[in-house]
């Protein structure tokens, strides 16, 4: 229990430098651009989210779900070997969407110039899928040491090349892209200092499992992320994208900074408890095979409680909360903050509900979720925008966010039917 309850100091340390850093690096963007140029940064990250979550958040989530399997059948050097392979095919995916871009002349279409998203899209999957790692090996103070650290270096990265150079989008987005390269070289550094904190159910050691046997695994295992990401690249983000076609620039800003605000405190709730919960589940059952429905209902129950009292708070409090991480030239539509931050709450506890289907390795199951999710925004936005405007994009989110988690909710009940009864929420 002491082990446990020094893991979750560090896990809340860390989430919690995660979110201030977040709101510092929000407040200094947003500042020193203005809504115009924050609304072009603001779609240039959700173009590069789209290929993060497509790409490197898969590779963390096979990365999360195996080092306990590795460490099971003493097969890390495999795992590592594994890992290495798997961003090498992420990052040449990368390099030849670079390419199309020129063959293709889809550089009018974009934001910002094609060179900068690759380069900020494979510096920050490395970050990514290395945070990964580190938690699924509970290196936990690792993770804290990053996120406190990320927190204080990207901001000041910003505001000191905005500073010396033209306040542009441009600009902004090559501070982010510079933090991330350097947080990736303390992440090495750091790592190959630590073991990982490992307690799994099973030491047999399964020399049946190779190099390439493993590297299969795991690409079998985050072939449907990558699937999940495209069927819900619309649904995470493409609210800015689809917003930018019929807004303004500003427009684009404001929503996008309001999304974050509601989105930023969600994410550190859950956050604590995924990075805590999520590891421990997995290495005591590695074979997914065991009941975890009592906790499973308490993890959920902190999840929703959480996410409430957070969406009333920003909602209620949301024209004084707008200029203190903005200015007031984002204020005028805080009104959309109930919308987003219903929304907001909807997509992380149906984010949470995929952990089932996790632990069969069937993530695939959720994909009809991820599907309906994108769709219900597109037919939404394509109706409400053109009539409402930005007012109905809030709207078209919330109810496309809804949307997701019957759909989720609908998957784990043919889990409960088909698979395993243990598995289920009742």
């Amino acid at each position: 229990m002491k082990v446990y309850s020094r893991e979750i100091a560090w896990v809340g340390a860390a989430q919690a430098a995660a979110f201030l850093g977040g709101l510092a690096t929000v407040k200094t963007a947003a500042v020193n651009l203005g809504p115009s140029e924050y609304g072009k940064l603001s779609v240039a990250l959700a173009i590069i989210g789209i290929a993060q979550v497509c790409l490197y958040g898969s590779i963390s989530q096979a990365a999360t779900r195996f080092l306990s399997l590795a460490a099971a059948r003493n097969r890390l050097r495999s795992y590592e070997v594994s890992v290495v392979k798997l961003v090498s095919v992420a990052t040449a995916i990368i390099g030849l969407l670079w390419a199309l871009t020129f063959t293709l002349d889809v550089q009018s279409w974009l934001p910002l110039p094609a060179a900068v998203l690759c380069v900020y899209v494979v510096v920050s999957g490395f970050q990514m899928v290395a945070v990964a790692v580190c938690n699924a090996g509970r290196k936990r103070k690792i993770v804290a040491l990053v996120q406190v650290t990320e927190a204080i270096l990207r901001p000041i990265l910003i505001l000191f090349i905005l500073t010396l150079s033209v306040a542009t989008a441009y600009h902004a987005l090559m501070a982010y892209a510079l933090s991330s390269l350097l947080l990736v070289i303390l992440i090495t550094i750091w790592s190959s200092a630590a073991l990982p904190l490992l307690d799994v159910s099973s030491t047999s050691a399964d020399q049946s499992i190779t190099a390439d046997g493993m590297t299969f695994n795991m690409m079998k295992f985050a072939a449907p992320f990558v699937l999940f990401g495209v069927l819900g690249a619309v649904g995470s983000h493409g609210e800015r994208l689809l917003l930018a076609k019929w807004g303004t620039w500003s427009e684009v800003g404001s929503y996008a900074l309001m999304s974050q605000l509601v989105m930023a405190p969600n994410v550190l709730f859950t956050g604590v408890v995924n990075q805590f919960y999520l590891p421990l589940v997995f290495q005591h059952d590695p074979d997914g095979t065991g009941n975890i429905v009592r906790s499973f209902r308490i993890f959920l129950f902190l999840s929703v409680l959480g996410i409430i009292l957070i969406t009333v708070t920003a909602a209620t409090l949301g024209e004084f909360i707008i200029p203190i991480f903005s200015s007031k030239a984002f204020l005028g539509h805080e009104h959309l903050l109930w919308f987003l931050g219903i929304s907001s709450g909807l997509f992380c506890i149906s984010q949470q509900l995929v952990l089932p289907g996790m632990r069969m390795n069937k993530p695939e199951i959720y994909m009809p979720a991820k599907f309906i999710h994108s769709a219900s925004l597109l037919a939404f936005s394509f109706f409400l925008l053109p009539r409402w405007g930005v007012n109905g994009m809030g709207v078209a989110s919330l109810l496309a966010s809804a949307a997701y988690l019957c759909g989720t909710l609908l998957a784990n009940s043919w889990l409960k039917r088909r698979m395993n009864p243990r598995l289920s929420l009742a």
